[in-house]
């Protein structure tokens, strides 16, 4: 179904600088807009993005300049975390960074019964030191390497930093999570559902 708007219409939703008419249609409106896709229930091929299923979603995001402070992210992650039974921690670096992932989970992990499962591929396998000092932060922590073949399957090899909550939750942490508590360089996470 098209729908035409007048121009006093198509200028109040684009701006005044516009060479759309009336009778433009949807693929030509889309366009002109700042993400350029049209939603739709029924078709999948581009600009159109299907609501129901689609690689091009709708996602929670925040991105953080360099000396720009965090506590909001630390917070909404804290958040997400608190009703959690399972993290799965994919983070190639994390063994150079050790004293910052200490001082994420110190932070932001809740202090409850909580599986934190790592990959014991690529060199990402915590250490023994590490597994030990996130059980000082609190005992009933569970931390061991991952067993689930799916998740170690799907996440190996990848460039960016992945937290799994259930199962149900993927959090991507562009630059890591040492970029999170070191604020000297900029930081990006989003939140998918899975």
């Amino acid at each position: 179904m098209r729908r035409y708007y007048d121009s006093e219409t198509l200028k109040s939703i684009l701006g005044q600088k516009t060479s759309l008419e009336y009778s433009d249609d949807l693929e030509c409106l889309s366009k002109n807009t700042i993400y350029k896709i049209i939603l739709s229930e029924k078709q999948y091929n581009f600009p159109y993005v299907n609501i129901f299923e689609d690689k091009i979603e709708n996602n929670f995001t925040a991105s953080f300049i360099k000396n720009e402070d965090r506590k909001k992210a630390k917070e909404h992650l804290k958040a997400i975390f608190l009703n959690a039974n399972h993290l799965f921690i994919y983070d190639k670096f994390i063994n150079k960074n050790q004293k910052q992932f200490i001082k994420f989970a110190e932070e932001c992990f809740p202090r409850k019964k909580l599986n934190i499962f790592y990959p014991i591929e690529n060199g990402m396998k915590f250490p023994k030191n590490l597994c030990s000092n996130l059980k000082n932060i609190y005992k009933e922590w569970l931390v061991v390497e991952n067993k689930d073949a799916e998740i170690n399957e799907k996440y190996d090899y990848l460039h960016d930093r992945y937290i799994i909550v259930d199962k149900k939750i993927q959090i991507i942490l562009t630059s890591g999570i040492d970029n999170l508590m070191n604020i000297k360089k900029d930081f990006t996470y989003i939140i998918r559902e899975l």
